[in-house]
């Protein structure tokens, strides 16, 4: 990483790190390229469970991919389904309220794909609503901001602002690159209690 710039993605796993226990439960809602599914799974090791959603199959079938060159799929469950459904989802699989030890948003668009197939505010503000109902104690959430494309700004400052407003147990971080126009920026949320 030397002479690298630090990566907002960088900093959610650093966050993540410490938080990760093997035999945890965390959720990657927005599984892309797979790099946060593949982190996800890696932390909470053989005895976890990770479950990773997207709507675009091409994003699924490249987590597959990337987790199958790693050997780490046996515990990882793909849903092909938007993120607002992150609570019925896992309800399907056994996984109830404060279950969840840590979730991952990385907002915007798949790399490489369709930019116009994009995160929006509407379902984002109810994936992050239904987030807070499955974590559990200590647990965390980053989100990855990205308000460089159509429609980022505008999903950033929806964030934002849901988060200016949480209430215990909850407390929200927002980290951002001071001297770049328009950076990616990263929110940690943590559960207190």
């Amino acid at each position: 990483m030397k002479n690298k710039p630090l990566r907002v993605t960088d900093l959610a796993w650093e966050f993540l790190r410490p938080v990760l226990e093997p035999g945890d439960i965390a959720v990657d809602a927005t599984a892309g390229t797979g790099q946060d599914t593949l982190f996800l799974r890696q932390c909470v090791g053989e005895n976890g469970r990770v479950f990773a959603f997207d709507i675009q199959t091409v994003a699924l079938q490249q987590t597959k991919i990337l987790l199958g060159s790693s050997r780490s799929v046996d515990n990882v469950t793909l849903v092909c389904d938007s993120h607002e459904f992150i609570i019925p989802r896992l309800a399907e699989a056994g996984v109830g309220g404060q279950a969840v030890k840590a979730v991952m948003f990385n907002l915007g668009y798949f790399p490489g794909g369709d930019p116009a197939i994009i995160t929006k505010v509407e379902t984002t503000i109810k994936a992050l609503n239904s987030t807070l109902r499955l974590l559990s104690s200590g647990g965390m959430v980053t989100i990855c901001l990205y308000p460089g494309h159509p429609g980022g700004f505008e999903e950033a400052q929806a964030v934002i602002a849901w988060c200016e407003m949480l209430e215990a147990p909850f407390v929200a971080h927002h980290f951002q690159t001071l001297n770049r126009k328009s950076p990616p920026t990263l929110i940690i949320i943590q559960r207190t209690r």
